[in-house]
């Protein structure tokens, strides 16, 4: 199981498991144990994670935080937990801050569990920085991420690299921030930017007031336009090409010349534009294949009938999808309608890297 593949399981485990969990000591043992275990160090080796860590400072001589991880006998990561769901504010950092005064560790991490707060000095050398550099969450994984989070695991960690890391990546966080607030309610000084590109009189009160609120459609919908575009392209890479797949013990009952019969609909060829766009980033496009028959439709990788992505049940109604996770056969849900296969998303996410991984351990093992 690879790195990315040991996350995507966190999080379905979050989702599975978060609401029996109250308490800090359960949510260490459940969730936070198992994400040092995924960044490949052994919770159960004292010279690799060391809990309630000593890191003294001042007058507090006895201030310890949940988990040290190890380098050499150095730290390199301070893990500070609270119970799932708690808030993770000022007054937590704050403590935080204090065991990161402590120690030599370059990174810090505040975490409930699901969510996990990237702290490093980047403004002043070991003093822990008021806003963290990167934010990860579990059940609403921004799979961008996963690459960084893979520079802080056994074997990969180099302070350096991650220091600069850090650093591209807490700037590129406030980049993204502070747009999403000019895009929201732009300050004025950014739609002047705008309006006096294309308004070639002198701009008063009035017509900011005036073309404020079309500069925020404007910038809306040009958001909007690129993420189509986009999608676009991706899709006609490759057409949909429609098999009639060879005999197996799933089409036995059909008879000789089913193929025939075989009809791809409209809603089918979309229901595939949709998942091949939401495996975008997990695996390549022309990967993604469109095998259909005559009671069923399949999403294969690789077009092999032995790595299905989905199931389309689509010739009555209620429309069913089938999952599979790499191991479930055909685990049918029913849909309404095409987007109800977007809250599915992970789980296909998760077949296709199961997949590779199961793949890639038969290739290193011969």
């Amino acid at each position: 199981m690879d790195f990315a593949e040991r996350i995507a399981e966190l999080s379905k485990k979050v989702k599975a498991q978060g609401g029996h969990l109250e308490t800090e000591q359960a949510t260490k043992n459940a969730l936070v144990m198992p994400f040092i275990a995924a960044l490949g160090y052994d919770v159960f080796n004292p010279g690799e994670v060391v809990p309630e860590f000593s890191a003294p400072i001042g007058e507090y001589k006895d201030a310890r935080v949940d988990y040290a991880i190890l380098v050499d006998g150095k730290p390199i990561l301070l893990i500070e937990c609270k119970a799932l769901g708690t808030p993770l504010d000022f007054k937590h950092c704050n403590q935080l801050q204090l065991y990161f005064h402590g120690t030599e560790a370059p990174i810090a991490i505040l975490t409930d569990g699901n969510r996990y707060r990237f702290f490093s000095d980047l403004e002043a050398t070991n003093k822990m920085d008021s806003k963290p550099y990167m934010e990860f969450c579990l059940d609403d994984m921004d799979e961008a991420l996963i690459p960084e989070l893979r520079k802080l695991a056994k074997g990969k960690f180099d302070r350096d690299d991650c220091k600069s890391a850090a650093n591209e990546l807490k700037y590129n966080h406030e980049f993204k921030r502070i747009m999403a607030e000019q895009m929201a309610s732009p300050h004025e000084d950014f739609a002047r930017f705008f309006i006096g590109q294309t308004y070639d009189r002198k701009i008063t009160q009035n017509v900011l007031e005036r073309f404020t609120p079309i500069l925020v459609a404007a910038l809306d919908q040009y958001i909007n336009d690129r993420i189509n575009d986009r999608l676009k392209n991706a899709l006609q890479q490759q057409k949909p090409e429609v098999v009639v797949p060879e005999p197996s013990d799933e089409d036995a009952p059909e008879s000789a010349n089913s193929g025939s019969r075989i009809v791809t609909t409209e809603e089918e060829k979309e229901a595939y534009y949709l998942v091949k766009s939401l495996l975008m980033g997990t695996v390549a496009p022309e990967r993604v294949v469109m095998r259909d028959a005559v009671n069923f439709c399949n999403i294969l990788l690789d077009d092999t009938i032995r790595q299905p992505l989905f199931r389309l049940h689509f010739n009555k109604r209620p429309w069913r999808v089938g999952l599979f996770d790499g191991e479930v056969k055909d685990d049918r849900v029913d849909i309404e309608k095409l987007d109800d296969i977007l809250p599915l998303a992970d789980r296909i996410r998760a077949t296709a890297m199961k997949y590779d991984a199961t793949k890639k351990a038969k290739e290193e093992g011969e």
